[in-house]
């Protein structure tokens, strides 16, 4: 039984290789469903409160750089003469990119629990009192400063009649002796 299951072998092989290829052929030509799309996994950054700014806020914080464009026309290379550069543009960094060292946002100031907004440019306005006090204090002043000038003017006027006086009296003086005044 041996010899004959041998036997039959060879036969057998050339059968079972066409065999192999016919039901693989088949598969070949068989459309297979697409498989459905993969979906890369993205790991998507979720911010954080409280440790991104806005782009409305990050200018009270940090200034950016300030770069400006500048066009230049064709030119002939100064290392190689073949050579010609075409026109394009050349960007410059003017300033580098800084601290806001001085913003202008009202400052937080505590107050035991409560917190108060301290702007420096806004003054509570004075009450009808204080108005009050301030103006008879310029009233007192302005009385004072009065009386000062009447003061003072009096003086000046008695001043100018001494000198008129002194004068006259120095004029009729050399008009008596002429040789008196004479060096």
């Amino acid at each position: 039984m041996t010899t004959m299951k041998k036997r039959q072998l060879p036969k057998l092989l050339p059968a079972l290789a066409i065999a192999a290829a016919l039901l693989s052929g088949c598969s070949m030509f068989r459309k297979k469903p697409p498989a459905p799309p993969v979906q890369p996994q993205v790991t998507v950054a979720v911010p954080i409160s409280g440790t991104e700014l806005d782009l409305a806020n990050i200018e009270k914080v940090r200034f950016g750089d300030t770069l400006k464009a500048y066009p230049v026309n064709r030119y002939v290379d100064p290392r190689d003469p073949n050579m010609l550069h075409e026109a394009h543009l050349v960007y410059r960094k003017e300033t580098a990119a800084s601290w806001n060292l001085s913003p202008h946002a009202p400052t937080t100031v505590p107050l035991g629990p409560v917190l108060a907004v301290s702007d420096p440019a806004e003054k509570p306005s004075p009450s009808n009192t204080d108005i009050e006090q301030r103006m008879n204090a310029q009233t007192r002043l302005m009385a004072a400063l009065t009386e000062q000038n009447e003061t003072l003017v009096a003086e000046v006027a008695r001043l100018n009649r001494e000198l008129a006086r002194t004068r006259e009296a120095l004029g009729n003086a050399t008009k008596s002796n002429p040789s008196a005044t004479a060096p």
